[in-house]
């Protein structure tokens, strides 16, 4: 049920269907718009920093569309793996992708560093043993091991995991 002002009103299945539709067609004008600009400040640092230190990096991703985003955005090469939505059958909090993810990279899970910004994708990481850096606030992501603003802070809190040797120990 929707609600408009005082007014309430129930839609019938091909309505929502209808307001579903247009919202994705929205969604993937909004994507046909993305370039290199629309990345979120300090990404492109991370990514340039892992492929540096010779990182696996791998994307899990329940949407359709991460493909075409990277793609947009001029991101793909820096990803050794990716898994979207038309990969797996599970939803986050499952940790599918993320295992998937592992799998393609031929890394443990144990060994894996999930960057996340949604609380079902931290709760699917630690579903699938994995490390977990939330991005966004503490009260959002409760299940983090750690959190911090955004992206443009990484560099401050690499020792958390103590990544470089970590992931070179593999």
């Amino acid at each position: 049920m929707l609600s408009f002002g005082k007014m309430e009103q129930k839609f019938s299945e091909k309505e929502k269907s209808a307001f579903a539709e247009q919202k994705n067609n929205l969604y993937l004008q909004a994507i046909q718009k993305m370039d290199e600009t629309s990345v979120l400040p300090g990404a492109i640092a991370v990514l340039e920093y892992l492929k540096n230190t010779n990182i696996k990096i791998g994307l899990g991703s329940a949407s359709k569309n991460a493909c075409l985003i990277l793609e947009k955005t001029n991101l793909t090469s820096y990803f050794d793996v990716l898994i979207d939505g038309t990969q797996v059958s599970k939803a986050k909090p499952d940790p599918e992708v993320f295992l998937k993810g592992a799998q393609q990279l031929n890394v443990p899970p144990n060994a894996c560093l999930v960057i996340e910004d949604s609380e079902a994708g931290c709760q699917a990481a630690l579903a699938g043993n994995m490390h977990v850096l939330g991005i966004g606030e503490n009260i959002n992501l409760p299940s983090a091991e750690y959190v911090i603003p955004d992206l443009t802070v990484f560099d401050q809190v690499r020792s958390f995991w103590h990544l470089s040797e970590a992931v070179s120990r593999i």
